[in-house]
């Protein structure tokens, strides 16, 4: 079981759903964000992340899609406040689309710490550099 598979599990707990696709997708967010230092905003699931976690699935695409959409939902309603803090760093009263938590996942995977907790150390840092602090 890979890290992402067991990460996806600790959420939603030990069940039928199959994961492999959600956890291939986190692999391939991170592989894009760290390893290629793409920005979030140059990456596009559906052009960018489902093509790769299909493949590595042997899915269609259009299943692996759907299948990795229905998971990121689970795991969204899964979360209670107490685990939102702890994997995305902020109670969100909801998710712009199940996309987000591929790349919510993909940073607590990396960092081992929240998404947001990430984006405030950045800030910090850019803003520690640019006044030389």
């Amino acid at each position: 079981m890979t890290k992402e598979e067991m990460l996806v599990r600790e959420i939603i707990g030990p069940g039928r759903n199959e994961i492999r696709g959600f956890a291939c997708a986190i692999q391939e967010a991170k592989k894009l964000l760290f390893g290629e230092r793409i920005s979030r905003e140059d990456i596009f699931v559906t052009r960018d992340i489902y093509p790769a976690a299909a493949s590595r699935t042997n899915k269609k695409e259009k299943t692996a899609a759907r299948q990795i959409e229905r998971v990121g939902n689970l795991c969204w309603d899964s979360l209670d406040k107490g685990q939102k803090l702890k994997y995305i760093g902020k109670v969100l009263n909801d998710i712009r689309s199940p996309q987000d938590m591929i790349f919510y996942l993909a940073y607590y995977s990396q960092y081992e710490k929240p998404y947001f907790e990430i984006l405030r150390e950045e800030q910090e840092r850019f803003l520690m550099a640019e006044f030389d602090v």
